[in-house]
């Protein structure tokens, strides 16, 4: 016996050195992977990739619509069918638009890797978000398993049952409700937690669009000591970890002087973001009522009409916020006048179509797709290694989600710089010409000529 419980142990250690092993290898190859692919999907396949992006979407209804001809499943086939058909139109409406977006591109990297300490805030960053997260779920357990008085009413359901005398009355339960106060209490919490979430983001989004911004404008203030080829500074400096002055003084705007225009755009979507979240579990209610054979249909429609609108809401707010935020990084403006300078730059310019392009974050999104899929089968040979067979599924799964995040990070950061340089570029298209290369403001100039016959101003 004392034979086979050493042997259990042996096991048990075996298989916890095996899972230490796996997922440090996992961490390190998701991030080496995640590197590399980035730096060589974002370089010269850049524009091919935006192309695919543009391809992908209707081939794969296409496909759809054959596979449900073929089983005779119409009403998938006419639909695949019609959404194949808007993506080919839209896919020939925007083709010319692809030189435009990938100089965008192109120059909101070369910002980047002249302040490449942006990646390193956007996982610290993340991490924070992470550990909000975990606080705030301690937070609702504490109040639901922990205080339940705070948040539920109950009563006891003894009184009804004392004429019975069996001995399941021992196990009669009481009936609880959520209480007004509780009502109240879930939706502050709510509100605190997508309010905190929203503002976490637009920080390092601000941030980012100060730092690019202060490239364009004055790119010495904008270059880390790594890029401009001085190794000299030590590991305890500023620029140890390739940050530049204009990271940290953009940071330092954007925690102080921009936070309340940042905390105030935020409340907007955070607000709409908890409405939303009570619509849908209106409509989940309803459902609910529904399958208990209630005639509640006139509901229905209202349910349905209120998440449209909510949602619609919600987007629109966000959008704004996006471009809004970009003048808050450039030049310190509050939110309101911040959210009138764009909308005025782009009316005045007749600039308002460029906002529709979505072939960036389109191709990004594949980028991260794609990404995801060869993460996840590194999973897979990892679980294969150290694990064995059975843990290949959740391997996969692992390394799928841990690369996705990663590129959900990583192009956040690019996604922000691209919307900074739109701005920037119809703010002062000469500044680039005057402080970077010649190239760069040239290919920007001649694919916004391409693109945008008619709205080119130069």
């Amino acid at each position: 016996n004392s034979d086979d419980d050493d042997n259990d142990d042996t096991g048990e250690g075996t298989i916890d050195r095996n899972m230490i092993w796996f997922l440090l290898s996992m961490i390190g190859s998701v991030i080496a992977v995640v590197s590399v692919l980035i730096n060589v999907l974002l370089g010269a396949l850049a524009p091919m990739l935006i192309q695919i992006s543009l391809i992908v979407s209707p081939l794969m209804f296409f496909i759809t619509f054959v596979g449900s001809l073929v089983i005779l499943n119409i009403p998938v086939a006419l639909f695949s069918l019609v959404m194949s058909i808007v993506g080919i139109y839209y896919a020939c409406h925007v083709w010319h638009r692809i030189p435009f977006a990938t100089a965008n591109l192109k120059i909101a990297l070369s910002a980047i890797q002249d302040n490449h300490g942006l990646w390193f805030l956007a996982y610290l960053y993340t991490v924070k978000a992470y550990v909000w997260t975990f606080l705030w779920c301690c937070a609702v357990t504490e109040l639901v398993i922990f205080s339940p008085s705070w948040v539920y009413d109950c009563t006891s359901t003894s009184t009804n049952s004392s004429n019975n005398n069996n001995d399941d009355d021992d196990d009669d339960d009481d009936v609880c409700h959520v209480s007004t106060r509780g009502k109240f209490i879930a939706i502050g919490m709510l509100l605190s937690f997508f309010w905190s979430g929203q503002v976490l983001k637009n920080i390092l989004h601000t941030t980012i669009a100060g730092v690019v911004g202060t490239w364009w404008f004055d790119p010495e203030d904008a270059r880390s000591d790594s890029s401009r080829g001085n190794g000299s500074s030590g590991c305890f400096s500023f620029s140890c970890c390739g940050c530049s002055r204009a990271i940290y003084d953009s940071w330092y705007r954007s925690c102080v002087y921009s936070f309340g225009s940042i905390c105030f755009g935020s409340l907007l979507v955070s607000v709409l973001q908890v409405v939303q979240f009570i619509v849908r579990c209106g409509r989940r209610q309803q459902r609910d009522q529904r399958r208990q054979q209630r005639s509640i249909e006139a509901t229905d429609f209202i349910f349905c009409l209120l998440q449209y609108l909510v949602d619609t809401l919600e987007y629109l707010l966000e959008f704004i916020n996006t471009w809004a935020f970009v003048y808050v990084g450039l030049y310190g403006y509050d939110y309101w006048t911040a959210g009138k300078e764009v909308t005025t730059l782009f009316k005045a310019r007749g600039w308002s179509v460029i906002i529709n392009d979505h072939l960036v974050a389109r191709s990004l999104l594949m980028m991260s797709s794609l990404i995801g899929l060869i993460t996840g089968l590194v999973g897979v040979l990892l679980g294969l290694v150290f694990l064995g067979p059975l843990y290949a599924l959740p391997a996969f799964f692992l390394g799928l989600i841990l690369g996705g995040a990663s590129c959900e990070i990583l192009f956040g950061v690019v996604t922000s710089a691209v919307n900074t340089v739109v701005v920037c570029f119809a703010e002062s298209p000469n500044q680039l010409r005057i402080n970077h290369d010649p190239q760069l403001s040239h290919d920007l100039i001649q694919a916004w000529r391409k693109a945008y016959p008619q709205d080119c101003g130069f």
